[in-house]
């Protein structure tokens, strides 16, 4: 028996498997967790101008909410992604990303999270996957699927109008749903009025390339980290 016939596959498959690991280790997601598990959570008027905190509350829109195309529900930030199935694979037909500053609130304290402004490498979010949908053979697309989808230059038929098969996933910050955001913390005086703001000093929460601003709905990132004796 030539023992190298087992060898090849097995380191093969190790191979695989590492890449897999690494990538889900450098996930934005793992990511955010990792460094979200380091440090309490903090009051939103103890912060100090230019401390790097992390603040959990809810989210609140400052302004006109933003409709998710999908599920239509009011939030802050949506992302969209549809993936076409060709072959054995699946490739990204449309992936639509909106957001708008919005304050983040702890019951009786709010800060702007303020997200417009940064670059990519200053941010990092990850949202979880929420409203998901299909269409293909045997499912039309819905009337709102396939407009929205033309808006994006794309239609869920194709060649001879055989339905393509499709897979939609949309992920959200909806309003009022408790976050967990990062970021550098900056006092900021307000000259003119914000809707739903009325105090003349706010805490806002911005990144920068080493310290970036954190954002995610993740369940893991609510827990409270358990004081060291």
């Amino acid at each position: 028996m030539d023992i190298s016939e087992f060898i090849i596959p097995g380191l093969f498959i190790l191979g695989v498997a590492v890449l897999i690991i690494v990538g889900i280790y450098f996930s934005d997601k793992y990511r955010i967790l990792r460094q979200l598990k380091k440090v309490r959570r903090k009051r939103i008027q103890s912060v100090r101008e230019n401390e790097y905190v992390k603040i959990v509350g809810k989210a609140k829109h400052a302004g006109a909410p933003l409709i998710a195309p999908l599920s239509k529900r009011e939030c802050v930030y949506y992302k969209v992604e549809i993936e076409e199935k060709r072959g054995k694979s699946w490739r990204t037909m449309v992936n639509d990303v909106l957001f708008n500053d919005f304050f983040i609130n702890t019951g009786t304290e709010n800060a702007i999270v303020n997200i417009q402004a940064q670059a990519t490498n200053s941010k990092r979010i990850h949202l979880v996957t929420d409203h998901s949908l299909n269409s293909g053979t045997f499912k039309n697309a819905t009337p709102e699927i396939e407009n929205y989808l033309a808006l994006k230059g794309n239609k869920s038929t194709g060649f001879l109008g055989m339905n393509k098969t499709l897979r939609y996933k949309e992920s959200i910050i909806e309003l009022d749903e408790e976050i967990a955001v990062m970021g550098i913390g900056k006092w900021k005086t307000i000259d003119t009025p914000i809707d739903g703001y009325s105090d003349s000093r706010v805490l806002t929460l911005t990144g920068s390339k080493e310290q970036k601003l954190l954002v995610t709905d993740e369940p893991k990132a609510m827990k409270r980290v358990k004081r060291q004796l």
